[in-house]
């Protein structure tokens, strides 16, 4: 199902997806800055994998994920981390850059525009965030191919 929304009405859809959805776990994707955070703050009961993954980071792993430019092999190395030490809950939605386990996958697409845009508003790396966007598509589109997973896909306005 693909919706185009606003902030409002993406959290309105979101609310009605993990209402419909309570029982399973629920994989809500996006790059950096696509707004992930402020969603998922005024949504209760989700979860920012940041908030669970950096608490278990060693200096070492902390200082390799935050290496600039963004590249595949740092994307690697957090997708590993991430599948080790990560895991979703059902009910306990969890906002992610990384496609985790779970039967729900809600994808936060916005235009290369609109990201340019908001990577400005915080002083982020468009190239970075379209490089892990990249990535996240093509996440998606993988998952997508095996069709044994319940699909969401809204296109963020704003």
């Amino acid at each position: 199902m693909a919706i185009m929304t606003s902030a409002q009405e993406t959290i309105n859809a979101l609310n009605a997806i993990f209402d419909k959805h309570k029982n399973d776990r629920i994989c809500v994707l996006g790059t950096t800055c696509c707004g992930k955070s402020t969603l998922q703050e005024q949504i209760p009961g989700t979860v920012d994998m940041d908030e669970v993954l950096w608490p278990q980071l060693n200096k070492d792993e902390e200082a390799f994920i935050c290496q600039k430019p963004w590249t595949r092999e740092i994307g690697d190395f957090t997708r590993r981390l991430v599948k080790e030490r990560v895991a979703i809950k059902a009910g306990q939605p969890i906002f992610s850059l990384i496609l985790l386990d779970s039967e729900v996958i809600v994808y936060l697409d916005l235009s290369d525009e609109l990201l340019a845009e908001h990577c400005k508003k915080r002083g982020s790396v468009f190239q970075d965030a379209k490089n892990v966007k990249d990535a996240i598509e093509e996440a998606w589109n993988s998952q997508r191919k095996n069709n044994d997973k319940v699909f969401y896909y809204l296109n963020l306005t704003e």
